[in-house]
C-alpha cells in the first residue's frame, strides 16, 4: 500500500508492472500504454494522498490545535454541510427544469436527508478506525467529483441518484467535530467546538440565502457550479494544512462490532441518553420553526417575497458570532448542564414571544429566530462538550449516537410542525414547540450534573466545575468531576473496541503521545 500511494515505479518491486517482459513478447510494444497506465494512477493517487512535511505526525512533538486550524475546520464544515440545503429554496425551479410536479421535486431534499442519515450511521463511526486526514480527504474528493454530475445532468432520475450519493459522503463535518474534541485542550473544548459548530450553522443559513439570491438573477445551475468549486477549494486547503493525526484505535476494529458498540454505548451511559433526548427536543423545535416560518411570512398579513423570507436566515449570524464568546466565558467555566438549561430557557422565551405575537407583528418571529438560534447553539455545544468526555477513544461513535437522535428530531419537527400548521396555524405549531422545550427542561431536571445513576442529583448542585482541568492534570482520582470529567463505565463494551473508560481529563499532549506510540 505504501508503494502504491507513493507511486513507486521500481522495476524490481514485486508490485511494479513487468515492462521488460511485455516488451520482449510484443516487439511492436502494443502493451506499453497499458503497462504505464497503472504507474500514472499510482503517481496521481500518491500525490492526492501525499502528506506535506509540515502536516506529518510526530509523537514527540504533536501538532498544536491552533485557532487557524479551528477556523479551517469551521470553513470546511460550513460549505460541506451547505450541499444539503442548496436545493431547498429552488425546488419549484428544479421541477420546471426536469418537467416534474412540485410534489415529485420534493423527493430531492428527502433523498438528501436520507443519504445524510445513512452516512451518519455507517460512515461516521469509521472515524474511530481510520486516520482522519486520509479519511476526510477521501470523502471530500469523492463528493467533489460526483458533484460535477449534478451540475451537468438533464435527467431527474440521475439528479436524484447523485443527490443521494453525495449526501451520504457529506458527513465530513461530523468527523471534524469529534476530532476537535480530541485535539482541543479540555479547558478550551467548548469554545473550539462552538467555532466549528458556528461554521455548520453558517453553512445551513448561507446555503439557503446564496441559493435564493443566485437563482433570482441567474440560472439555478450556477449555485451548483459554485458549490463544485468550493468543494475542491476545501480539498486543497485540507490537503495543505490538515495534520495527519493518528487513528485512535490503530489496531483496528471489526466494522460490525463498531455498529453494535454504538448501541452499547448509547444504553450504557445515562449522560449520553439525557443529552440525546434533549437534542431530540431542541432539533424538533428548530426545524418546526424554520419550516412553518415560510408559510407564515408568505401569507397575509405579511405576503413577503421569497427573497425577503430568505433574508431571515441572516438573523442566525448573531448567534454564530456570539456563540464562541459565550462558550469561552460561560460553557468552559461552568458545568455543561448549566449552559444547557440556560440555552433552553432562552429558546423557551423566544418561542413564546414569537408564537403568540407572530400573527400580528413581524417582530415576534424575528425575536424568536434570534433567541432560538442562540439558545439551541448554546445547548448543543454544552451537550457535545459533556458527551465527548465520556469515551475519548470512541468520540465518533458517541457523536453518531447523538446526531442520530438530533436527526430524528429534525424529521419529527418537520412533520409535526407542518401537520399542526395545516390544522391550527402558526399558534398551534408554535405551542407544540413550547411543549417540546418544556420536556427538555424536565429531562435536565431529572438528572444532575454529577449523578452517576439514571435519575437523581447525587454529587451536589454546584454549577462550577470541580477544579480546573487545564491547570490540575493531577486531580485526585477520588474527586468527582463535572460532566466534562465524567467517566461512566460500561462493562459490556469490549476494551479493544476503543470504548474502555479512560480519564476524560487527560491533556491533549498526553492523548496524542499515547495515540502516536500505539500507532508505532
Amino acid at each position: 500500500m505504501a508503494s502504491f500511494l507513493n507511486g513507486s515505479s521500481n522495476p524490481d518491486s514485486p508490485s511494479a508492472p513487468n515492462i521488460s517482459s511485455s516488451t520482449t513478447a510484443s516487439p511492436d510494444r502494443k502493451d506499453a500504454p497499458s503497462s504505464s497506465s497503472p504507474t500514472k494512477w499510482r503517481k496521481l493517487l500518491g500525490f492526492i494522498f501525499y502528506t506535506p512535511q509540515r502536516c506529518r505526525y510526530d509523537p514527540a512533538n504533536p501538532p498544536r490545535f491552533s485557532i487557524w486550524l479551528n477556523l479551517l475546520f469551521a470553513f470546511a464544515g460550513a460549505f460541506t454541510v451547505a450541499n444539503l440545503y442548496y436545493n431547498h429554496p429552488i425546488l419549484h425551479l428544479l421541477a420546471q427544469e426536469f418537467g416534474v410536479s412540485n410534489e415529485r421535486a420534493s423527493l430531492i431534499p428527502t433523498l438528501g436527508q436520507a443519504g445524510y442519515a445513512f452516512g451518519l450511521l455507517f460512515l461516521c463511526p469509521l472515524g474511530d478506525v481510520f486516520p482522519r486526514r486520509l479519511y476526510v480527504l477521501s470523502l471530500v474528493l469523492f463528493t467533489s467529483t460526483v458533484w460535477l454530475g449534478l451540475c451537468l445532468t438533464n435527467s431527474f432520475a440521475v439528479f436524484c441518484s447523485l443527490t443521494l450519493i453525495t449526501s451520504v459522503t457529506t458527513v465530513t463535518p461530523q468527523l471534524m467535530l469529534p476530532l476537535v474534541g480530541d485535539l482541543a485542550p479540555p479547558h478550551r473544548r467548548a469554545a473550539a467546538l462552538s467555532i466549528t459548530s458556528s461554521g455548520l450553522l453558517l453553512g445551513l443559513l448561507f446555503a439557503r440565502l446564496l441559493s435564493g439570491v443566485v437563482t433570482e438573477y441567474t440560472s439555478w445551475r450556477n449555485i451548483y457550479w459554485l458549490s463544485f468549486g468550493l468543494q475542491y477549494l476545501i480539498f486543497a486547503l485540507l490537503w495543505l494544512f490538515m495534520p495527519d493525526y493518528p487513528s485512535t484505535n490503530p489496531d483496528g476494529i471489526n466494522y460490525f462490532r463498531i455498529l453494535y458498540s454504538i448501541f452499547q454505548i448509547f444504553i450504557s451511559h445515562p449522560l449520553l441518553i439525557q443529552a440525546c433526548l434533549v437534542g431530540f427536543c431542541t432539533s424538533t423545535t428548530f426545524t418546526s420553526f424554520w419550516t412553518t416560518l415560510t408559510f407564515l411570512l408568505s401569507a397575509p398579513p405579511y405576503e413577503y417575497s421569497t427573497l425577503v423570507i430568505g433574508l431571515f436566515a441572516l438573523i442566525g449570524i448573531f448567534s454564530m458570532f456570539f456563540g464562541p464568546l459565550w462558550s469561552r466565558f460561560v460553557t468552559d467555566r461552568f458545568i455543561p448542564l448549566f449552559s444547557v438549561v440556560l440555552g433552553l430557557i432562552i429558546c423557551m422565551a423566544g418561542t413564546c414571544i414569537g408564537t403568540y405575537t407572530g400573527t400580528f407583528t413581524v417582530a415576534g418571529p424575528i425575536i424568536q429566530a434570534a433567541f432560538l438560534d442562540f439558545g439551541i447553539q448554546t445547548a448543543v455545544i454544552a451537550n457535545r462538550s459533556a458527551i465527548y468526555a465520556i469515551l475519548p477513544l470512541a468520540r465518533n461513535r458517541v457523536n453518531t449516537a447523538y446526531m442520530i437522535s438530533a436527526f430524528c428530531g429534525q424529521l419529527t419537527g418537520t412533520a409535526v410542525g407542518n401537520h399542526n400548521f395545516a390544522r391550527g396555524g402558526w399558534i398551534s405549531s408554535g405551542s407544540t414547540s413550547v411543549g417540546f422545550l418544556a420536556a427538555a427542561l424536565l429531562l435536565c431536571a431529572a438528572r444532575g450534573p454529577r449523578e452517576k445513576r439514571w435519575i437523581g442529583w447525587g454529587g451536589g448542585w454546584r454549577i462550577r466545575k470541580d477544579g480546573d482541568v487545564a491547570k490540575k492534570g493531577d486531580e485526585e482520582k477520588g474527586e468527582s468531576g463535572g460532566e466534562e470529567n465524567s467517566t461512566e463505565s460500561s462493562g459490556n463494551v469490549d476494551e479493544k473496541d476503543g470504548t474502555d473508560v479512560v480519564e476524560a481529563a487527560r491533556t491533549k499532549d498526553d492523548y496524542n503521545r499515547n495515540a502516536g506510540s500505539g500507532s508505532r
